[in-house]
């Protein structure tokens, strides 16, 4: 089979395993690859471009991934940068940490919006709550102090401090978020040419 013929198969491939893709975008990427393989082909090297490009399919997920990740990472959004993350950490460990750790992060500022809210309703059974006979502290919710000589610290003031640790755990999971994006980004795709 001639070299023309193997590009085209392989770029018609590529191509349809690019259809999730806007028809510009996966033009410029067929363009691209074209040029590299013919270019490749001209040095007598063409074999050895696509082993490394991988096959079409490979290397349509990595150009797809790609674009997730920078698409993400430009709009900025929580959940956009997060459902990049939910997207590819079954392909990628860096996504999958990213995944894990953020996640802590988003679940600790839901919590603390939780607790804020939870003290408007009942003050009673939410706050720091110091116990000097034990030297024990406790954040949170319960139905009853954790001892009789256990006093709460904050009182209304706990609503404030909820919203500022709730925001303050937001922002950090965002910036986590962005950071295993921007680390997947200088990875670069497989086989990148």
């Amino acid at each position: 089979m001639s070299d023309d013929r193997k590009i085209d198969d392989y770029l018609k491939a590529l191509a349809r395993s690019l259809r999730v893709l806007p028809e510009r975008d996966r033009d410029d990427i067929v363009a691209e690859i074209r040029a590299h393989l013919e270019h490749r082909a001209g040095e007598g090297k063409l074999a050895d471009a696509m082993k490394a490009l991988g096959g079409p399919e490979t290397c349509a997920r990595a150009f797809i991934e790609e674009i997730k990740i920078q698409s993400a990472f430009a709009d900025g959004g929580p959940t956009k940068t997060f459902g990049a993350l939910l997207a590819l950490a079954s392909a990628r460990v860096t996504a999958t940490a990213g995944l894990f750790f953020s996640g802590i992060f988003y679940i600790l500022a839901a919590a603390f919006v939780f607790i804020g809210f939870y003290e408007m309703v009942a003050p009673e059974t939410v706050g720091l709550w110091s116990d000097p006979a034990h030297g024990s502290f406790f954040f949170g919710t319960m139905d009853d102090p954790p001892s009789p000589t256990a006093r709460e610290l904050l009182g209304r003031w706990l609503v404030p401090v909820a919203a500022a640790l709730a925001v303050l755990f937001f922002v950090f999971a965002q910036w986590l978020t962005k950071l295993f994006l921007r680390l997947m980004m200088r990875k670069g795709r497989p086989g990148a040419i």
